[in-house]
């Protein structure tokens, strides 16, 4: 089993221009992630656009997407649906497939915000990890998800299920409140869901983050989890700084469009993002140009 930590790709999905899924483009920028130092894939999280797909399309880019990432990284899957019950059949239909994923990111349902209670929350976490063969994560993004949060009181109490093994947060201020309920606890991590608090949470004692900006900057972001273990704090304070004033400048605009134009800037294959969300503006990525080549960056989309 592939361990948690370190940096993770939330893998996008890559589209053509007509909105079908480039496997091609998908199968060359794993061969390309493969070759750096990030720890692991998490296939089809909110920068996979795993709302946009069908069941069986969700269900082909995870069997394509286990097939191609390194082994010897962690390859998590996204499986999370708004009920208990088509979470539970989806989830059956991944385990079918024998494929080589170590963990399932669940997100929060969030359809019925007002009716996501701890109890409603922990009953079908619960579920899902008395259920599931394969070991649970939870996944917090309340920005794609309705602002739905987990307590920390409800993952204090998740934490202690044995099939439940961390939670990727993606919340701008719980990060802090999950550290103090389970942070340290055996086999359960919490995972930045962000660059902006990737450096906080090593801080804290956690182990690194699935972030973004590592499906254009792999090596550059496994950097600061390197630096940061081998040469102490400040050495890694230093180079974030930089990394994270050019992301913001760069990848950071426009959420998943930027993602990907920013990888295509960059040689890898972002695609396109699949409609109705629209690619940035060519004024955006003129600005994610210039900034990249003035960071030293070759330009080398097609």
């Amino acid at each position: 089993m592939g361990k948690l930590g370190g940096i993770i790709i939330p893998a996008v999905t890559p589209f053509d221009e007509n909105g079908e899924i480039d496997f091609a483009a998908l199968r060359r920028n794993y061969e390309a992630w493969n070759k750096t130092d990030v720890a692991g894939y998490m296939c089809l999280g909110s920068n996979g656009e795993f709302r946009m797909l069908s069941d069986d399309e969700a269900l082909e880019v995870i069997r394509e997407s286990a097939k191609a990432a390194d082994r010897e990284k962690c390859f998590i899957a996204g499986v999370g649906r708004e009920s208990l019950l088509e979470t539970l059949r989806f989830i059956d239909r991944v385990a079918r497939e024998n494929l080589p994923i170590d963990y399932l990111s669940v997100l929060t349902p969030h359809y019925f915000k007002g009716l996501m209670t701890d109890e409603a929350l922990i009953g079908y976490y619960t579920a899902i990890a008395d259920h599931s063969p394969l070991p649970i994560l939870l996944y917090c993004a309340p920005a794609f998800a309705n602002d739905v949060v987990i307590s920390a009181e409800a993952v204090k109490i998740l934490a202690d299920h044995p099939n439940i093994h961390g939670i990727k947060d993606t919340s701008k201020n719980m990060l802090a409140s999950y550290m103090a309920a389970a942070g340290g606890r055996a086999d359960f991590e919490i995972l930045s869901g962000s660059m902006s608090t990737v450096f906080d949470c090593l801080d804290l004692g956690g182990k690194g983050g699935v972030v973004s900006a590592a499906n254009y900057f792999p090596q550059q972001c496994a950097e600061v989890v390197r630096l940061y273990k081998a040469q102490g704090r400040e050495k890694a304070l230093e180079y974030y700084r930089d990394l994270q004033a050019l992301i913001k400048k760069t990848g950071a605009r426009g959420s998943v469009a930027g993602v990907k134009c920013c990888m295509n800037l960059v040689g890898l294959s972002g695609g396109f993002p699949r409609k109705p969300i629209l690619p940035v503006s060519d004024e955006i990525a003129s600005e994610m140009k210039e900034a990249l080549c003035a960071a030293g960056y070759e330009i080398k989309e097609a």
